[in-house]
């Protein structure tokens, strides 16, 4: 198992005064795969999520809050780290965090409460962890609602070529940002992976063992060890193009030869099979496009090194029928790395189990708690939003008026004597029933 994240404490930072996060699974007590984030507008959500990817501790370039230099005087975070059998943290003021460990990382004690920290024992010990979390493939995918104005344009392609991707194999990152901002660096690493491939095909057939060999057969054993990156995309994206009559057409895709060359692959309107250009496609479409082909070339560069993903409101411009299936999505393109998601959608929180669900609540008095969630996975998103999202009600101010009337007709009618008014009230309680879907044995309220 690759590096993951265990608790997460923060104190004195904005509206978290001092609140705790065990991100650890209560029945294994190891660190979940999955964390989402639910709750209402300020409580903190993103907050989490920029820390976390901050220069200071997952390292993502451009991640860290404008405001981290505005902290409090008593402004702490401790944020634990699990690699196989062994623990350490970066703790101290979000800006000047050093290494520890805690004195006792075993006793009962110290899952219920955080523990003393104690720097870690040798420079050995902390270049270990140093190294092991630079070369953790970690990704941060803001909101869109936070990226630069027009940071979505694109024309017939997004903006790469073959040198730029052979620029980025020299010296390959571990960290990234993923958004409509980013979509040439997506493409830039798609074409790097092509190339790395085609280069590794001729060096297969070079090897000795191979020269007695065909060459179709050389290649037929190869392929079957490396598959085709184009139609490895295909597969992420056809569940989501599929839903809007759409394909990705990897077999017409037109490969770079010269420095200069772009790759030219397009998505195709598949009952006419005419090429859709990207700018056209819908905005939440394109996005998540983009997004989940980043992260499938990201994590196939980096393959079987785990990571940590942070994604935030991977719901926006997307219809709900989209994001039914929308987590499965998201860990098939990420095999292996422990994924964190903060969201609004009621569907999308439904796709975890209650263990995995950490609802962010503001308390006048202690400022943000934090609550796991209670809805089996794959419960009806109603329910999570009466019981985990703790909305109250899910109807607005007439369809109130309509359920106070509905019960006011149900105790008129039991006691109206008047054959023809009580038909006339049934007449109206049973058309309010149908309308609004009232169930005169269920309350309103949770």
């Amino acid at each position: 198992m690759s590096l993951r994240i265990r608790t997460l404490n923060l104190h004195g930072i904005r509206q978290f005064r001092d609140v705790t996060f065990d991100f650890t699974d209560p029945k294994a007590g190891k660190p979940l795969d999955r964390i989402c984030l639910i709750g209402g507008n300020g409580t903190g959500k993103s907050t989490i999520l920029r820390l976390l990817a901050s220069d200071r501790v997952l390292g993502v370039p451009s991640s860290t809050p404008r405001w981290a230099g505005r902290l409090e005087a008593n402004a702490s975070m401790h944020v634990e780290f699990e690699n196989g059998d062994s623990s350490a943290s970066l703790y101290g003021r979000p800006n000047q965090l050093k290494w520890g460990t805690r004195r006792d990382p075993k006793s009962k004690e110290d899952v219920e409460e955080l523990a003393e920290l104690v720097p870690l024992g040798s420079p050995d010990e902390q270049n270990k962890w140093i190294t092991d979390l630079r070369d953790l493939a970690t990704v941060y995918c803001p909101p869109d609602s936070e990226l630069p104005p027009n940071s979505s344009k694109i024309n017939d392609l997004p903006a790469a070529n073959l040198n730029d991707a052979l620029t980025f194999l020299k010296k390959p990152p571990t960290k990234f940002m993923v958004g409509q901002d980013k979509v040439a660096d997506f493409w830039k690493l798609l074409i790097a992976l092509i190339k790395d491939r085609e280069a590794r095909l001729i060096e297969y057939n070079r090897l000795p063992e191979n020269q007695d060999r065909t060459i179709a057969a050389v290649e037929r054993e190869f392929l079957a060890q490396n598959p085709n990156i184009l139609k490895e995309l295909a597969g992420v994206w056809e569940p989501i193009l599929i839903k809007a009559g759409l394909r990705f057409d990897y077999e017409k895709a037109s490969q770079p030869i010269q420095l200069n060359d772009n790759l030219k692959a397009y998505i195709y309107l598949a009952a006419e099979n005419a090429v859709l250009p990207y700018a056209e496609l819908s905005t939440g479409i394109r996005s998540s496009l983009f997004r989940l082909g980043h992260l499938f070339t990201i994590f196939r560069h980096h393959s079987g090194k785990g990571g940590i993903v942070l994604i935030d409101e991977p719901e926006n411009s997307l219809y709900p029928d989209f994001l039914l299936d929308l987590l499965a999505h998201y860990e098939r393109t990420a095999p292996g790395a422990q994924m964190f998601f903060a969201t609004h959608s009621p569907i999308v929180a439904a796709q975890f189990k209650p263990e995995e669900r950490f609802i962010l609540e503001f308390d006048p008095d202690r400022g943000v708690v934090v609550r796991r969630g209670v809805t089996p996975e794959g419960d009806n998103p109603n329910d999570v939003l009466l019981k985990d999202f703790a909305v109250r009600t899910l109807y607005g101010e007439k369809g109130l008026a309509s359920w106070n009337r509905f019960l006011e007709l149900s105790r008129l009618i039991e006691s109206e004597s008047d054959p023809k008014t009580r038909k006339a009230l049934v007449k109206e309680y049973l058309e309010l029933g149908r309308t609004y879907n009232f169930d005169p044995h269920n309350e309103l309220f949770a």
